[in-house]
């Protein structure tokens, strides 16, 4: 039996009102669960927002300092604040995104400014976690909803399947009927990200350097040691021999960086016994643990005890590292492993080799001198004559006559003959070696067998730092002038922005310490433009790179990009509108006849020199037209097209044949 249609339409409505209820029900229940800017932006936003936060807490954490034996630990702990980025993003949804995005960015930028290794890397200060970390942050706060749900549209219309669970399908078809009429959400204007990016790039280029050296750097221990770099070829591995018929490894890889408020050589090792092919040590390998800090210096070293007093920052970039370069003189370092010290005052690591990311500092001594001070400097063999019971020690030790060929020891004779000086007798040799040889990396190998300063000086006449400073030491010597070899590195490319020296494998060097009885060990070297002990600060060369260019040129594009968005952007939607209106129309003309005869009527009448208005009807504009050529049938013409176009649905789908016809003949006659 049929029910009444009153009674149905009754039960309907009632049903109706019991589900509407239902799906509101639902809709107050889940938003007290899902905080509303959530609801507000896709499932792809809110993933991408848990890369970008994953990368700020991976940036900040993984540059955190950490001993040898934590190593492992700092990186599960690491991963696990990851999985926690994961979860705070995904398992809190009742709190609002915004907060955990920003929340999670200030404690890790927190970790990342105060305790971080804040150290360069090819010239971008903070390094290159810190430019990430800066750089995420930007896409962070460009994509992060904002403190209010997008105005206008209701939390119902927007809430996706995914996030409401089986309750799903029959909330969404609710919308809340005291809600807003709804509008389209609009997207991140492609200007903003630019500029944003424009600005993070300029900010970690341009105050990046200056922030973070007001924070103290301490030491700590580097990545995981890379054994395939522990090789005879590579300069920061600590040796008990120099083996000169072997070349170098010069690459253009960074080593380490150093901030230092002097220019000088990083020194690593010295050499004092020389067998005409090798370099070794009276005492292979002596010295002992450096207790508390404290490096304890050779009697002879001089500037050690009465020097004073620099410190310098070391950030190492390689996988594998036993020597410990320093200015010298050390005497005090201050390193996350176990460092041991030689007689002659350089350092090197017994146990663990240092990693990549190994920062450690050096406070070494200096006495600063000039040419006029050594010059008037009473030679080493005049003091240890006078008593000096140290210059006697050295003389012992450092200027016996070396092994050699008698042609080598004829030219140092020679070339000092009439030198009054120790200095002078150094610089004499120095300036018959820039006349007679020539610096080459492709210089031949010396045979073996032979002596390679003889080879050096009298048949190849060319070669690389360490045949040029081992000739300088073993002529200084034959000359009675107290010297040593030290190897290390030359000071590097000082980075003007960071205020650091940036050493590359290249920089690997050689070069002569001669002693003085009133200063100790000074650096000479015919090669490498280096000024004598602590008489040049650290200043901008005339090679030293400086980003600032490179930041006022980003600065520059950033204000481009924010004075020119307005006024691009709205050209440009003007223009696609402009095209996508063209290709509509083109489409119309294509399917309906009257469209195509008032495409062909603007031709006629912007031939005869009146294009049409905008907004103007077919009947307004033929009628003008017509007054131009002179045909009133070109109004009737217009009448015709606006009665076609604005004629109710249903009527007769084309032009009457007559009407046709009397289109066709009124546009063929002009």
């Amino acid at each position: 039996m049929t029910a009444p249609v009153g009674q149905t339409d009754s039960a309907d409505s009632a049903d109706s009102a019991k589900s509407a209820e239902s799906a509101k029900t639902t809709k107050e229940a889940l938003l007290g669960k899902v905080s509303p800017d959530r609801l507000s932006v896709s499932s792809q936003r809110i993933w991408i927002l848990t890369f970008l936060v994953g990368l700020m807490l991976w940036a900040a954490l993984s540059s955190l300092p950490t001993s040898a034996s934590s190593r492992g630990g700092s990186n599960v702990a690491v991963q696990a604040a990851l999985l926690c980025a994961v979860l705070a993003m995904f398992g809190l949804r009742s709190v609002p995104l915004r907060w955990i995005v920003r929340g999670l960015a200030l404690v890790s930028g927190l970790l990342l400014a105060r305790f971080g290794e804040l150290g360069p890397l090819d010239g971008l200060q903070g390094s290159w976690r810190a430019l990430l970390w800066l750089v995420a942050l930007s896409g962070c706060l460009v994509l992060s909803p904002s403190s209010r749900t997008i105005p206008g549209v209701d939390a119902a219309t927007v809430i996706r399947p995914d996030q409401l669970g089986s309750a799903g399908s029959s909330f969404v078809s609710v919308t809340d009927p005291e809600s807003e009429p709804s509008s389209p959400r609009t997207a991140v204007p492609a200007a903003l990200i630019i500029a944003a990016a424009s600005l993070v790039v300029a900010s970690a280029l341009l105050f990046g350097p200056r922030v973070s050296n007001v924070f103290p750097v301490g030491p700590s221990a580097g990545d995981l040691i890379d054994q395939r770099d522990n090789r005879t070829n590579n300069a920061l591995v600590a040796r008990d021999s120099l083996d000169m018929t072997t070349r170098p490894r010069l690459t253009e890889q960074i080593v380490m960086s150093v901030r230092s408020p002097i220019t000088a050589f990083w020194r690593a090792e010295t050499f004092d016994q020389w067998n005409g092919s090798t370099w070794t040590r009276s005492v292979a390998r002596s010295g002992r643990l450096v207790e508390d800090g404290r490096v304890v210096p050779s009697p002879e070293d001089l500037a050690a005890k009465n020097g004073e007093p620099t410190l310098q920052q070391f950030r190492l970039e390689v996988g594998f590292a036993t020597a410990v370069p320093s200015a010298a003189s050390a005497v005090q370092v201050d390193t996350p492993e176990e460092i041991a010290q030689r007689s002659d005052g350089t350092l090197w690591s017994p146990g663990a080799p240092l990693g990549k990311g190994t920062t450690y500092s050096v406070t070494s001594r200096q006495i600063p001198t000039d040419a006029a001070a050594l010059r008037s400097t009473p030679s080493a063999a005049e003091a240890a004559q006078d008593g000096d019971r140290t210059a006697a020690a050295v003389m012992a030790q450092f200027a016996q006559p070396p092994t050699t060929t008698a042609r080598v020891r004829e030219l140092a004779k020679q070339v000092t003959a009439s030198s009054a000086s120790d200095f002078e007798r150094v610089q004499a040799l120095e300036g018959w070696m820039d006349a007679n040889t020539e610096y080459s990396l492709d210089a031949p190998l010396a045979p073996k067998g032979t002596d390679v300063v003889d080879e050096f000086l009298f048949v190849s006449q060319e070669g690389w730092c360490e045949q040029i400073a081992s000739s300088l030491v073993v002529m200084a010597r034959a000359a009675g002038v107290p010297a040593r070899l030290a190897t290390g590195f030359a000071p590097g490319e000082w980075d003007a922005t960071t205020g650091r020296f940036v050493v590359r494998e290249r920089d690997a060097h050689a070069w002569a310490e001669v002693w003085f009885p009133t200063t100790g060990w000074v650096a000479f070297d015919p090669t490498a433009d280096v000024p004598l002990a602590g008489t040049q600060e650290a200043t901008p060369g005339a090679n030293a790179r400086d980003w600032r260019e490179v930041t006022g040129a980003l600065l520059l594009a950033l204000g481009v990009v924010v004075l020119a968005a307005g006024p691009v952007l709205r050209w440009v939607r003007k223009q696609s509108e402009r095209l996508r209106t063209k290709r509509r129309r083109r489409a119309v003309v294509r399917t309906r006849w009257d469209a195509a005869a008032e495409a062909r009527l603007e031709r006629i009448g912007a031939a005869a020199g009146r294009p049409r208005g905008a907004g103007e009807t077919v009947t307004a504009y033929a009628a003008a037209v017509a007054v131009l050529l002179e045909d009133p049938r070109v109004i009737q013409v217009g009448q015709i097209l606006d009665r076609e176009q604005y004629q109710p649905d249903g009527a007769a789908p084309g032009p009457v044949p007559r009407e046709s016809d009397f289109i066709e003949q009124v546009f063929s006659s002009h």
